[in-house]
């Protein structure tokens, strides 16, 4: 973790710099944040006695000081411009994304088995090309079509645990959890306005909001040194480092690439339940990586990216 810190001070420096990194360097920057939010699961583990919202109030109030302490400018911002009304619908947006997605992923659990509704929120990264493809933003050929269509099919040998429920409001909720963060990483893309400190006053937006409907539907209960601990990392480095590196990377990188690299994010949390002996490593695991790999391999294509 040191040297991750360590690191990430080093690329801010060398970001202030206005450094001329190449999209396959960016791509590489952006593809950091995948086993980063694979620790959510395990850490997740940790916080089970605590509500719900509350964990998710204390991680966003991490993540925005996470933000902060790396000043995040979200490579625009400046000058007055960063002040005006306009600079924060992009946080607005962020915020949505953020506490919207997991509100609607937490409601979708009551009414779908864990597994269904984490697969259909994962249908995330095949939201963002095809939104993206729609908006002109992506050429799509063969090759990345095929890598889409292996990633999600990795991603569900993963994950899936065979029980179906066709509970209509649980499958329209883990939907809109999905395509909410796919909608904000293709408006990430389209703005080219001033943003301010997007991603901390988007944090701060979502600490607001989860504590509010906590104090209306959940009791508060203090947590325990180590969930109070892992909701910590869960903000300061999977919230906080992860997005900060996934939304560098996603802009000037390889965006539809790193869309199908995603899929290998619970590949990272199954790898690390294994290590911590919280899961076992099955056949299903083996399968699943070979699977997504090869999608990331067919994905990656001068032609796969956004248009400049």
């Amino acid at each position: 973790m040191t040297g991750t810190a360590v690191y990430f001070g080093e690329l801010l420096r060398t970001r202030m710099r206005r450094p001329h990194l190449s999209p396959a360097q960016w791509t590489a920057i952006g593809a950091l944040a995948i086993p980063l939010w694979g620790l959510w699961p395990s850490l997740a583990l940790r916080t089970v006695a605590t509500p719900p919202l509350e964990t998710l109030t204390l991680a966003f109030a991490c993540g925005w000081i996470s933000f902060k302490a790396l000043q995040v400018r979200a490579g625009e911002a400046g000058g007055n411009s960063a002040r005006t009304l306009r600079s924060w619908i992009p946080a607005l947006v962020y915020a949505l994304a953020l506490s919207g997605g997991d509100a609607c992923f937490l409601l979708a659990l009551h009414r779908l088995p864990a597994a269904q509704a984490n697969l259909l929120a994962y249908l995330w990264p095949v939201m963002i090309v095809v939104f993206g493809a729609t908006l002109g933003l992506f050429r799509l050929g063969v090759r990345q079509i095929l890598g889409l269509v292996l990633g999600f099919s990795g991603a569900a040998i993963l994950i899936w645990d065979g029980r179906v429920s066709f509970s209509a409001s649980g499958i329209a909720l883990a939907l809109v959890s999905g395509a909410v963060w796919a909608a904000y990483c293709v408006f990430r893309l389209l703005w080219k306005d001033a943003t301010g400190n997007l991603l901390a006053r988007g944090c701060a937006m979502s600490a607001l909001l989860c504590l509010g409907l906590h104090l209306l539907l959940e009791p508060t209960v203090m947590p325990e040194a180590g969930a109070l601990a892992a909701t910590a990392v869960a903000g300061f480095i999977a919230l906080g480092v992860g997005n900060f590196v996934w939304d560098l990377g996603f802009r000037r990188g390889d965006a539809h690439l790193l869309a199908v690299m995603a899929y290998a994010t619970p590949l990272c949390s199954a790898l690390l339940l294994a290590g911590l002996g919280a899961a076992l490593l099955t056949w299903n695991l083996l399968l699943g990586a070979l699977v997504i790999v090869t999608a990331g391999v067919l994905s990656r294509s001068r032609d796969s990216g956004p248009r400049a």
